[in-house]
């Protein structure tokens, strides 16, 4: 089979014509064969059964003379044919009168010999024929109802040879097999130059096809022959053409895309950096006065007495430090998020305790906690992990802001564990809660549910974003999982592999 599928179409047509010709060849040689013996036995017992009457006619008298000299005589010249093995005649007792051949015995059933039968063996006939007295001209007919019935004198025996009818049968098969061979033949020739008009186009658009497809273009077809066959390898060659033609601009237009996509690529990467730039220089220049006020209205509310008469002062020290505070991270976040765009941040592992470092975060977010009347519950225990400190405090810091920022007279929970997989920190509110359609979007650079000028809850949208570069970069993962109304829970999984 694996040969078979070597071959091109054209050599598998031609070796299923010849297959498929050489069994009806066979069939057709073995139906002539069973014909002509069926025939050869049939003519053969039919000559030889008409021969054997003869026999019987001509010994009549001699028999009924019992002259056995003349029986003899009339045995020997039926017994000179070649194919005649032996000729015998018996009398009605069964009784030899005459032989004469090879000594050559037949076996049948038969009792009686008073109607001519023949008895086949493997290599001969035995044929028999009764002899009568006065047989009636035309052959064995009883005479008409008021004559005597013939007088049965004995029969005669004729034993004929196969190997002529045999020969003559092997012959007729070899003549026979020639011939349907030289036709089959012919026939074959015939067919496999007839077919070479249909398989060769095909085989040559195979290999035309073939190479194209591995990158040669150019490659045509010349069929000759019908205009069929013309109009056939016209079209096919047109439609090369337009396939190259099509591909030819197709490359073109791709060469002319990925060049304004470069371009374009370029010029919004010149554009990022400049917008970091700018975004980087003016937040530190904003950080500069933002730090001498931070200092100055701690300093000022360090200054005024903690009495009645300052209480209203003292309180719009604190709101002024608070807003001040938070202006301070808003900008943190997007120097941050400059340096992640701009992959500027390293991963500085050490040895860390987390619980001082928790609570450090827990301290912070103190005075955002007592403004929206929020309390916080830490239940994660002492354990000492290897990673990076700050990248750790600002997860922390921003899951916590974010939390405190849509919860009101709620509770918001910080717990973390270690098990076999690495570190797990979980921050859980009883806030606003998110709808489960901005599952993913919460985490994208500026985005927030509220996107109006007059939105409830403040912020540049950062938080989140910065949060989960920062996991990324320690090789974790954030998630969330929250429904509107009901709070939020944000897991972060740190891997183990981090801490070793």
């Amino acid at each position: 089979m694996n040969a078979f599928n070597q071959l091109d179409l054209r050599q598998r047509y031609n070796v299923i014509v010849f297959i498929t010709l050489a069994i009806a060849g066979c069939l057709l040689v073995l139906c002539l064969t069973l014909a002509f013996e069926n025939y050869a036995n049939d003519y053969t017992n039919y000559y030889w059964q008409e021969h054997t009457g003869i026999f019987a006619h001509s010994v009549e008298y001699s028999v009924t003379l019992g002259a056995k000299t003349k029986s003899e005589a009339i045995a020997n010249s039926f017994a000179a044919d070649k194919n005649v093995l032996k000729a015998a005649i018996y009398t009605n007792q069964h009784a030899l009168l005459a032989n004469s051949g090879k000594n050559v015995d037949c076996t049948t059933s038969k009792q009686t010999f008073t109607q001519p039968f023949v008895a086949e063996a493997s290599n001969h006939w035995c044929f028999y024929a009764p002899i009568y007295q006065d047989i009636p001209t035309g052959g064995y007919e009883q005479k008409s109802a008021n004559s005597l019935p013939p007088l049965f004198l004995g029969y005669v025996e004729l034993v004929v040879s196969k190997t002529k009818l045999r020969t003559l049968l092997h012959q007729i098969l070899a003549v026979s097999g020639l011939v349907v061979f030289v036709f089959l033949a012919l026939i074959f020739h015939g067919v496999r130059r007839f077919s070479g008009t249909f398989t060769q186009p095909l085989v040559d658009i195979i290999k035309i096809l073939d190479s194209f497809a591995h990158g040669n273009p150019g490659g045509r077809v010349a069929f000759s022959g019908s205009s069929e066959l013309t109009a056939m390898g016209i079209t096919f060659n047109d439609m090369l053409s337009r396939i190259e033609e099509n591909e030819r601009i197709l490359e073109q237009k791709i060469a002319d895309r990925t060049s304004e996509l470069k371009i374009a690529l370029e010029n919004s990467e010149a554009a990022n950096q400049y917008k970091t730039q700018i975004v980087a220089t003016v937040s530190h220049e904003m950080k500069t006065p933002l730090h001498i006020i931070q200092n100055c209205l701690a300093a000022s509310l360090d200054a005024l007495p903690d009495t009645a008469e300052n209480e209203l002062m003292r309180e719009f020290h604190q709101r002024a430090l608070m807003r001040a505070t938070d202006l301070n991270d808003l900008i943190n976040n997007i120097l941050l998020q400059g340096k992640l765009e701009a992959k500027s941040v390293a991963v500085k592992l050490m040895p860390l305790d987390m619980l001082p470092l928790m609570q450090a975060c827990a301290d912070k977010i103190t005075p955002y906690l007592k403004r929206k009347n929020n309390k916080l519950k830490i239940l994660g225990k002492e354990c000492s992990i290897v990673s990076d400190a700050e990248l750790l405090s600002h997860i922390i810091n921003n899951l916590l802001n974010n939390a405190c920022k849509f919860t009101v007279d709620g509770e918001i929970t910080l717990d973390w564990w270690l098990d076999e997989s690495g570190l797990k920190i979980q921050v859980t509110d009883t806030g606003c809660g998110i709808p489960a359609k901005f599952h993913d979007k919460i985490f994208e650079s500026f985005w927030q549910v509220d996107m109006s000028m007059g939105r409830k809850y403040g912020g540049t949208g950062l938080g989140l974003t910065v949060t989960k570069q920062f996991v990324e970069l320690l090789g974790g993962d954030i998630s969330v999982v929250s429904s509107e109304r009901k709070g939020s829970v944000f897991s972060v999984k740190i891997p183990e592999s981090m801490f070793r």
